[in-house]
């Protein structure tokens, strides 16, 4: 079973680059909950973000230190009408040194995004990123 809103997720990204990101933003709050709540973890600690807006401002913050460059792809672990987990594949740029390094290859990291849904919209997201430890 595939849930297409998260799939159109995906692919508003590309608007991004093609139309804009006002033409993302109008889009993506389309899938959106008024009442959405976003988490982040990753290297920089936890953060949560309430409602549409909360969201975008969580993503600009997130892109200000990783960089992916389109090239990640989507692993869809879990996929149902109200629950979806999905495993991020693709390098990152940091734009902030971390151990010295400013780049992590796919292996290096791990990256998951995790949507649950109510009434055909996306009312939580929770990405999570975490770097392997060297060997």
């Amino acid at each position: 079973m595939t849930n297409e809103i998260i799939r159109q997720f995906f692919k508003n990204y590309l608007l991004i680059r093609e139309q804009g990101f006002d033409a993302f933003t109008r889009e993506q709050s389309k899938l959106f909950s008024p009442k959405l709540v976003t988490l982040v973890s990753d290297t920089r600690g936890s953060f949560i973000y309430e409602g549409i807006d909360g969201f975008f401002e969580g993503m600009v913050a997130w892109s200000k230190h990783f960089f992916v460059n389109g090239q990640s792809r989507h692993e869809y672990i879990e996929e149902t009408p109200i629950h979806v987990l999905v495993r991020m594949h693709g390098d990152l740029k940091l734009s902030e040194p971390i151990n010295g390094e400013t780049f992590r290859k796919e292996g290096d990291h791990g990256w998951t995004e995790e949507f649950e849904l109510a009434n055909d919209l996306i009312t939580k997201v929770d990405i999570k990123l975490f770097f392997n430890q060297p060997a």
